[in-house]
């Protein structure tokens, strides 16, 4: 494997291990049903907190699923020229869009790397 498919596999792993150790945090809370109002509050800020952190690492898996997906969608399209009826004007800015397209996606892929 690639460096890149390591860290990004490791990643994905760490994210996935978070979420678990944030639900266990949770469900942790709620085992004692007897504890006092000051408690109670501590703990609710607490399960808010891990909650919300759920939320942002389920973004971030998302994140990554889809722009492998537009990797893997743009790895395969292959730009011909093949409609000669197009203007160059036309063609010029079909060819900017898709290399900024992909500039982004390699902008995201060194981020990735970073983290």
């Amino acid at each position: 494997m690639q460096p890149k498919s390591i860290s990004l596999l490791q990643k994905i792993d760490s994210i996935i291990e978070t979420i678990i150790v944030k639900f266990t945090n949770i469900f942790e809370n709620l085992q004692d049903a007897n504890k006092t109002t000051e408690i109670l509050s501590m703990e609710s800020l607490a399960m808010e907190n891990n909650c919300i952190q759920i939320i942002r690492l389920c973004q971030d898996l998302i994140s990554i699923s889809r722009n492998l997906k537009e990797i893997w969608v743009l790895n395969s399209i292959k730009v011909t020229q093949e409609k000669f009826e197009w203007k160059q004007e036309e063609i010029d800015i079909m060819f900017t869009q898709f290399n900024l397209l992909t500039d982004k996606i390699a902008e995201f892929e060194t981020d990735m790397n970073k983290e």
